[in-house]
């Protein structure tokens, strides 16, 4: 269930996205899990910001982390009139029959949040989940003096997000601080994972530095748990502290952050994401084609895996700015 915390932040970020198409058109749009707060906030916005710019919207499908069940949530969709699809996929390559069958149908598709391994997408609008894996790493080498023992919670390596933040960081512990062990630990995007994976690293690691999360939605709040059970819970400056780096960018996180308890985050927009998800959307029904090159909204078109992506900036927030209006966790102040 959403909180009314949440349904609170949903309604006070709503905006139309650019009108492109003359005719309103029934919108569908396909969940791959609604488990953490990032997703259901993400949900609301979107459904929201669609009924604003005057579009029809069926219920929410949720997959509830079932690959299978979200192609035939999308084939069910499609029966039920929908013309547009937004997708965000529980596994970046099981959805690909889906998105060709509604290709099929004309029916375009938007992915938001997360890639798609292949099939006929008109547009992917995300971060670059590898800069944003990257960044973690710079962060903690840096902070660590590139020396030391880093726990790194995966998300699902299933999906284009989990993977590419995998990349990113691993890619970049490797080539730029060698003297840094990585302990990556699979979750998922499960909270209950990420908990009993801490717990473990954290009671048998005690040279621990560091904890790299690849979602404060999903794994802050526990992490927090286990490091103040543990007796580790300490804040940033402070002796035997362990470097946090997180990316989301919730409310929670950015709270974390002024509180002195997390160190970074990288913030993922979702407001761009729902804003840009819809602009897309429409600009598809409308006939509207793109190419790859630089926007008007300091992003940048590429293509991958078969399909345009927009890749849209994700900010590093630490003390300095964790208190930006502008950052999507801050829109409720």
């Amino acid at each position: 269930m959403i909180s009314k915390k949440w349904a609170l932040l949903g309604a006070s970020m709503l905006f139309a996205a650019p009108a492109l198409a003359d005719d309103s058109f029934t919108m569908g749009y396909s969940a791959g899990y609604l488990t953490d707060p990032f997703q259901s906030i993400e949900v609301n916005m979107t459904i929201d910001a669609a009924k604003k710019a005057g579009l029809k919207t069926l219920p929410v499908a949720n997959a509830n982390g079932d690959a299978g069940r979200q192609v035939t949530d999308i084939h069910n969709l499609i029966a039920a009139g929908a013309k547009g699809i937004i997708v965000v996929p529980t596994d970046s390559k099981a959805v690909e029959p889906a998105v060709a069958f509604a290709a099929g149908k004309k029916v375009p598709v938007v992915s938001i949040d997360n890639g798609v391994a292949g099939g006929k997408v008109f547009m992917v609008v995300r971060s670059n989940s590898v800069q944003m894996g990257k960044a973690a790493c710079e962060a903690i080498g840096k902070a660590l003096g590139g020396k030391g023992v880093v726990l790194e919670l995966q998300g699902d390596l299933a999906t284009t997000a989990g993977r590419e933040r995998t990349k990113g960081f691993e890619d970049c512990m490797k080539s730029q601080f060698k003297g840094i062990k990585v302990n990556a630990q699979p979750t998922n995007w499960k909270t209950e994972k990420a908990v009993a994976a801490a717990q473990t690293i954290v009671s048998s690691t005690p040279d621990l530095g560091a904890i790299y999360m690849q979602s404060d939605s999903v794994m802050l709040a526990g992490v927090l748990s286990v490091l103040k059970s543990a007796n580790k819970m300490t804040k940033v400056g402070e002796d035997k502290h362990i470097f946090l780096v997180t990316i989301d960018g919730t409310p929670g996180a950015l709270k974390q952050v002024r509180d002195g308890y997390v160190d970074t985050v990288i913030s993922q927009p979702v407001d761009l994401y729902v804003k840009y998800g819809l602009y897309y959307l429409q600009a598809a029904v409308a006939g509207k084609k793109f190419k790859v090159g630089p926007t008007d909204h300091d992003s940048e078109i590429v293509k991958q895996d078969g399909s345009l992506q927009d890749l849209l900036p994700a900010p590093v927030v630490t003390a300095a700015n964790a208190s930006d209006p502008a950052l999507w966790g801050n829109a409720a102040k």
